[in-house]
């Protein structure tokens, strides 16, 4: 074996590698180019340590000795320019081979183009980039860092020899750059373009670069990547013949990227094809297969998710099965099985919300804190599971009122965000789950520190959320309604006026077919209201009423969603009747929080709050009229809604003041010593409570 007479290295992006070779097979042809590539990929390194060997150190080029190459074969010289993907024709490559059996029929030598060698697609995937921060190959060697050509070739043990789909559950596939996702990207689509439709690779190919764009999507946002992502992934299935050991992998990506769209845009065709993709996957998967418990969450996933749109409960009995069965087939300690407990969760959770029964957080804080209590501090889900305990955590604060939960689920959520590194997609929701409890907490104790720390934490969120992104209206949302709150304890019109700017963005970003726009009109209604009730100004109530009345009569009976939005748009009708005296205000008022009630299953957290909403109502409208059923129900509704409320929740004292205030207009009506006696009661046993916001209701 010959070795290498002169190998040297041009510091800049131009690289040159003289070779003598001995050997006559083609083979090492691809083996040089990806050592090629291996030197040169825009500056960052990638290698294959097999194609290297140095006596007294594997793996390590030394600068200042020369490199071998095993079995060598021919003479060859190659000129690598630019950088990869800018244009795909354009790959860096020009370079020719002569040899011994490269000989045409009349004996002059052949001349081979590296881009149109038939194996070209696979020397293209056969490179991956290193997990590391990118560096310029004439950066100078610094005190701690590795050097350049310490860099240049690593074991393999730490590199994939394959440029396989980019997961989003490891950041940009475990990429600090987000760039390197692009470089991934534009390397697939080379190779997938340049791979005929008839070739056994082709939907490998798409369905890599498929999965590819759908993880970019899940952290940029560009709508162009997820219609991309599930073009190639159908395309993949439909090239893949039945029977084929991938055909079920194929099926999940494509489910899983029409569940992402919709989550996105809200296109009801997209979570049907998500649940139909997703449930042939798991019916082509044996139980013992590895991925089975996956591909039940995400169908129970979407499932969920079509109830949640929809409020089908054959969806989320279905959902909470698919769910089951994952949890099932995962054994104790094994990393995925915390992950799955918490999907189980959320989908009883989802259950519980719509339909009432048993409430399953007790259960889940259960298994949450003992996956913390095991997983290390340095453990890449220790955030995560944090995060998932302090909002099951605060689950049971709104349900329970304990302050102990709350101040709970504060410190897992700032543990959560402290161990999470900046820059890492899932950071932004670490804050955003921050600021919920903090905004929790203020309203319960009205501390201002909560609610100035709150609105801190949303609006970095906002700040860190490019333009564009899917989760960019849920994070201007909340930082509205936050506003909103603290205006309401200190009266600061700024505070309501960006409350109201911060909605109306929100609303505008949220495409029409969104689950959530109506949600949002409805946010942007109750922060127009309120200005109404400060200023009364009576666009702002017109407009208040406009956008409720949309989200309602754009909201499907039985969505889950439903009684929400209809309590809403009775709240702000009898405030336009206390302003206008319309009759046929306050009666649309007193059927609007009439069918939010009928609607609440039983235990509902909700449900008594609908009941005393409807009281109100039914309050105002005595005082207009004088009818004695109307202040005979109020106080019965209110009285009622003081009763299931347990002591130490955060409403009781606002509904003791409610229903001390009937009793007393029923007094002054008709003059029976027994109301005012109660009356009096009510309002002292709300006076002396040291819990609740200190605001009347």
């Amino acid at each position: 074996m010959n070795t290498v007479t002169d190998a040297f290295v041009d510091l800049c992006l131009r690289l040159e590698i003289t070779i003598e070779l001995s050997a006559q097979d083609e083979h090492y042809l691809k083996e040089i180019f990806h050592l090629v590539l291996m030197l040169t990929l825009n500056g960052r390194v990638v290698g294959r340590t097999d194609l290297l060997s140095r006596e007294s150190s594997p793996g390590v080029w030394d600068a200042n000795e020369p490199l071998m190459l095993r079995e060598i074969v021919s003479h060859f010289t190659l000129s690598v320019y630019g950088e990869i993907g800018t244009e795909e024709r354009q790959l860096l490559a020009s370079g020719e081979v002569y040899g011994p059996d490269l000989y045409d029929e009349l004996g002059e030598p052949v001349k081979i183009l590296l881009d149109g060698h038939e194996d070209y697609p696979n020397m293209i995937l056969k490179t991956k980039l290193i997990a590391a921060d990118p560096f310029d190959i004439t950066q100078p060697l610094s005190a701690g860092k590795p050097s350049y050509f310490d860099r240049l070739v690593r074991r393999n043990s730490q590199i994939r020899s394959d440029s396989s789909a980019v997961s989003s559950s490891y950041g940009y596939g475990g990429f600090e750059n987000p760039e390197s996702i692009n470089i991934i990207i534009q390397r697939q689509k080379l190779a997938a373009n340049l791979t005929p439709d008839d070739h056994p690779e082709k939907p490998r190919r798409l369905s890599n670069l498929g999965s590819s764009l759908g993880a970019r999507f899940q952290h940029l946002g560009n709508i162009n990547d997820i219609d991309e992502a599930v073009s190639h992934l159908q395309t993949a299935v439909i090239l893949t013949p039945d029977g084929h050991p991938d055909m079920p992998s194929r099926l999940y990506n494509l489910g899983t990227s029409f569940l992402a769209r919709f989550q996105r845009l809200g296109n009801l065709d997209d979570i049907d094809n998500a649940i139909l993709r997703l449930r042939a996957a798991v019916s082509l998967t044996p139980d013992v297969h590895p991925e089975k418990p996956s591909q039940l969450t995400n169908l129970g996933s979407s499932l969920r998710a079509r109830f949640q749109r929809l409020g089908n409960v054959d969806d989320i009995d279905n959902a909470i099965a698919q769910h089951q069965a994952a949890v099932d087939l995962t054994p104790d300690g094994h990393p995925d099985k915390p992950e799955l407990l918490s999907n189980l969760e959320n989908s009883l959770h989802a259950r519980f919300e719509r339909l009432g029964g048993i409430d399953p957080v007790d259960h889940a804080i259960v298994q949450h804190q003992e996956t913390v209590s095991h997983t290390p501090d340095d453990h890449p889900d220790k955030p995560r599971w944090l995060s998932s305990l302090g909002s099951s955590l605060q689950t049971r604060f709104q349900r329970l009122g304990n302050i102990s939960d709350i101040d709970n689920a504060i410190e897992r959520h700032q543990e959560a965000v402290n161990l999470t590194p900046d820059g890492y997609p899932d950071k932004v929701k670490r804050l955003n789950n921050l600021g919920n409890s903090l905004l929790i907490r203020f309203r319960r104790l009205g501390n201002l520190d909560d609610v100035d720390n709150a609105i801190a934490q949303y609006q970095a969120v906002v700040d860190l959320t490019p333009d564009g992104h899917p989760e960019k209206p849920s994070w201007l949302n909340n930082l509205g309604s936050s506003l909103r709150t603290r205006f309401q304890r200190f009266g600061n019109l700024d505070d309501l006026s960006s409350s109201i700017a911060r909605h109306q963005a929100a609303v505008d970003l949220t495409p029409d077919s969104h689950p959530d726009k109506l949600k949002r009109l409805n946010n942007l209604g109750n922060s127009l209201l309120i200005r109404f009730q400060r200023l009364g100004n009576l666009d702002d109530i017109t407009n208040a009423i406009a956008r409720q009345q949309a989200a309602v009569d754009l909201t499907l009976d039985g969505h889950p969603s439903k009684p929400s939005l209809l309590s809403s748009l009775g709240s702000s009708l009898r405030t336009w009747f206390q302003r206008l005296g319309n009759l046929d205000d306050i009666d649309n008022s007193v059927a609007q929080h009439q069918a939010a009630f009928d609607l609440t299953p039983a235990g509902h957290p909700d449900k008594l709050k609908r009941l005393n909403n409807l009281g109100n109502s039914l309050l105002s409208r005595f005082q207009r009229l004088g009818n004695l059923d109307d202040i005979n129900n109020a106080i019965a509704k209110q009285q009622m809604a003081v009763d299931l409320t347990p002591d130490g929740h955060p409403h009781k004292p606002s509904r003791l003041t409610n229903l001390g205030i009937s009793l007393l207009t029923r007094f002054k009506q008709f003059g029976q010593s027994h109301d005012v006696e109660a009356c009096i009661a009510q309002f002292s046993v709300a006076a002396s409570s040291s819990i609740g916001p200190p605001l009347l209701v």
